[in-house]
Parts: structure tokens; sequence; C-alpha cells
């Protein structure tokens, strides 16, 4: 900042020095014409009055002759001479015309001895040319320093009023120059000061105030680059802070859940305690009434049904133990058996409408709890009839054994799954139909969990849902 303040200072007390010098200057050279000139007019003046002097010693010297008649008196002559040689000394440089009259004045005085009536006129006259000469001469000198007297009035004048216009000028382009990008630096901190950082054009920037500029412009994008820091670290804080709300929602939304399943589970078990007399009750009617039938397919319809309500004694009795946390021993299951009996229990449920197609490979046998899988997969199914609905389509089952996995398929061609519920996944009391419960997909979710599985729901192109159970086993080939 010290050099920025002196460079200016020093520029202006150079112009002031230049202009004072070149002032000084014409000053000093006028005074030297000046006195030039007046020398040149003393000069004259000295020669016209020794010419003055001849020419009145010259007259009456010539009025004595007329008037005596005698000759001319020599210290007369002499008088005359000694003006005359004077003239070189006090008249200044004697020109060509100027000697050549002197040597003749000098002829006609010496003529003047012996013929003074021949040669006085003669030398008046001559005198007298001189004198008109000189003070033509002397006029047109005052003439001329009158010209330059009146020149050197109109050159003080202008200095006069030139030499503060100078300064005025010099100050306005220092404002131009220096102070007015410093105003308009000014104005430019105030603008980033208002988080505008845009950077300066260093176009027509004096290069004196260049560096200025430039670390102008470079403390402007450091601190842009700091403001966007700032900003994504905000906007990461502030993804954070979502994120750990989101999270937390979670987990009072699973801890309503939980607390959900909890009371439903508390119900469950209670309607299964209740439940198994009146099973119990109906299997034995169903045992006596089946030793009375004669017919061979009513008693195999019979049979299925009682094992079914043996499966649902099970399954009420599994009820009971998973409040008691005992789970299920799994056992080496026919997997095509399983399947089969399910599908032809499952075909007097199924409307006429829609059809149930299995793909099962035969003699595959896996360590499974059988009555758990079997309630998984009759879940599914009933699910995707609940979705055909009114509408005629194709439920298959299909079961895969691939990678130590058994993968257990439900596939039709319904309606497909809602994207709210594709992208949230199953969850308990989630569902899109209003007469559901959002419990069907979730038990088996969670059964397929405590296995060691998982379960996936998907649409098919064009239409269609495909539901996958997927459960880790022990393969065994009979």
């Amino acid at each position: 900042m010290k050099s920025l303040l002196l460079r200016p200072t020093r520029l202006v007390a150079l112009v002031f020095a230049v202009a004072l010098t070149l002032v000084l200057g014409t000053v000093a050279v006028m005074a030297w014409m000046d006195f030039t000139r007046v020398e040149a007019v003393r000069s004259r003046v000295n020669r016209t009055h020794l010419l003055q002097q001849s020419l009145m010693i010259l007259k009456e010297a010539e009025l004595e002759v007329v008037t005596s008649g005698s000759l001319l008196k020599p210290e007369r002559l002499d008088a005359v001479r000694a003006h005359l040689a004077q003239i070189p000394l006090i008249g200044g440089p004697v020109g060509p015309v100027m000697q050549e009259r002197l040597v003749l004045m000098e002829q006609l005085l010496a003529q003047a001895k012996t013929q003074p009536r021949a040669a006085l006129p003669v030398s008046l006259e001559l005198v007298g040319k001189m004198l008109d000469r000189e003070t033509r001469i002397e006029l047109e000198l005052l003439d001329s320093v009158y010209e330059y007297a009146s020149l050197e009035r109109r050159l003080t004048l202008a200095a006069l009023v030139g030499f503060p216009t100078l300064v005025v000028l010099v100050l306005w382009a220092l404002r131009q120059r220096l102070f007015r990008p410093i105003g308009n630096l000014k104005e430019f901190l105030s603008r980033l000061s208002d988080g505008d950082f845009a950077p300066v054009s260093l176009n027509g920037i004096d290069p004196l105030l260049l560096p200025l500029f430039q670390n102008y412009n470079q403390m402007v994008d450091r601190l842009e680059q700091l403001e966007q820091a700032n900003r994504n670290r905000t906007l990461s804080l502030e993804q954070e802070v979502r994120g750990a709300t989101q999270a937390l929602l979670k987990q009072q939304q699973s801890l309503a859940r939980a607390e959900r399943l909890a009371a439903a589970g508390e119900v469950s078990a209670t309607l299964a305690h209740e439940l198994r007399n009146p099973i119990a009750g109906i299997e034995v009617t169903l045992v006596n009434l089946r030793r009375e039938l004669a017919d061979a397919s009513l008693g195999e319809r019979i049979d299925l049904v009682i094992a079914e309500l043996h499966r649902v004694t099970r399954l009420l009795n599994g009820l009971l133990q998973q409040t008691s946390h005992v789970p299920e021993a799994p056992r080496f299951v026919s997997v095509h058996r399983l399947v089969q009996e399910l599908a032809t229990l499952i075909r007097y449920q199924v409307p006429p409408h829609i059809r149930l197609e299995t793909e099962v490979p035969e003699g595959l046998r896996c360590r499974l709890p059988e009555d758990g899988v079997r309630q998984a997969v009759l879940n599914m199914v009933l699910n995707s009839v609940e979705a055909l609905h009114d509408a005629s389509g194709v439920i298959t089952i299909r079961v895969e054994s691939r990678d130590d996995m058994l993968h257990l398929q439900v596939i039709d061609d319904g309606p497909g799954f809602p994207q709210d519920l594709l992208s949230g996944g199953v969850r308990p009391f989630v569902t899109s139909r209003e007469s559901g419960t959002g419990l069907g997909l979730a038990i088996v979710k969670r059964f397929a969990r405590d296995l060691g599985g998982e379960l996936t729901i998907g649409n098919r192109s064009p239409h269609g849902a495909c539901v996958t159970m997927s459960l880790p086993h022990a393969e065994a080939h009979a």
C-alpha cells in the first residue's frame, strides 16, 4: 500500500517538475532574448547619439566657414573623428555599409582641412543618411521588442492559466486511473458481502493496480470455493439428519408393528388354544363318518379333509409352541408329494375360472419343516387367488433346487403388485386390498427369515406377479 501511494506521488511530482522546468526554461530564454534586444537597442541609441553629435559639430563648422570665410578649425574635425571612432566601441558591431561610410567620412574629413566648402556639405549629407538609417533600424528594433514583449505577456498569461489546468488534468487523470478503480473495488467488496463472487475484469486496469485486482480475484475464487464447500457440508448434514430422522421413524414404525404383531400373536395363541377342542370333535366325527361310507371317492375326499384337520391341529400346536419359542423340527419331505397334495386340496377352494398348475421335479426330497412350508405355500397361492378375484387366469406353483437353495415360486397373470409395495417391501398390515389384513405374505416372509431364507416379490411382463420363497435345505434324491 505504501508503494501504491508513493508511485502516484512521484508521478505527480515528476510532472510538476517537468512543467516547472519548462516554464523556467522558457522564462530564461525569453529573458536572454530580451537582454539581447535591449543591448541591440542600446547600441543603436549610442550610435545615433554619436552621429547626432558629429552632425551638430559639422553644422557648426559649416556655419563658421560660411560666416567668417576662414578655414575650418582642426579641433572640430578631431571631435568628429573621435565620435565616429567610438561607434564600433559603444555602438555595437559595425556592418559593411557602416564600415564603408565610416571610411568615406574619414576621407571627407581629411578633405575638409583644405577644402571645407566642398567637403562639409557632402559630410553632412552622409552623416544624415547614416543617422536616418540608424533611426530606422532603431525603430525596427523597438517594434520587435514591443512584439516580443506582447508575446511574453501572452505566454505569461497562458502559463498562469495552463499551469493550474495542467495540475487539474493530472489530478483528474490520477483519479481516473487510480482512485476510480479503488472506488470500484470498494463497490466490489460491498457486493462480495452480499454473496456476489463475480471476478473483476482486468481489461483497462492500470499496471500499478493490476496486482491488487489480481489478488482480489484470487480471494473471490477462494471464497467461492469455501462457500461451495460450506453449502456441500450443510447439505450433507441435512441429508444425515434426514437419514437419521427416517431411520428413527422406521424404528418407531417397526416398534409399532412389533407391538401389533405381539398383540396378534397373543390373540392367535388364544384362538389356537380355544380352537383345538372343536377341531378335535370335528376330526372324530369325520373318522366315524369315513368308516360308514362305502364310496371310495368320497372316502378319499374325507381322508384329505381329515389330513387337513391334522395339519390345522399341528398349526395350532405350532402357534402355541411359537409363543414358547419352540420351532417345528425339520425332516426329509418329498417336495413333489407335498405340492401335489396341497394343489389337490386347493383346487376345491379355487374358483372354476382360475386354473392351478404345478411344475415340481419328481423325486426331490429336502429336509424342511413340512407344515410350515405347506402353510407358507398355501398363503402364497391364496394371495394370488385374491389378486385374480373374478378374472380368469392361471396360477403356477414352480419348485427349483439350485445353489443349495430351494426356490418355491407362485406365479399368476393377475394385475401385479402396486409400485409402493414393490419399493417398500412386504410389511405387516400393509396391503393394497380393502378386505386384506397384510399378514399373509408378512407371515411367509418371517417364516423364510427364521429358516435363514428370504421372500422376494416382483411383477412380470406384460402383467402378472411372482412371489419367490427361497429356503436353505439339505437335498436327498430318492
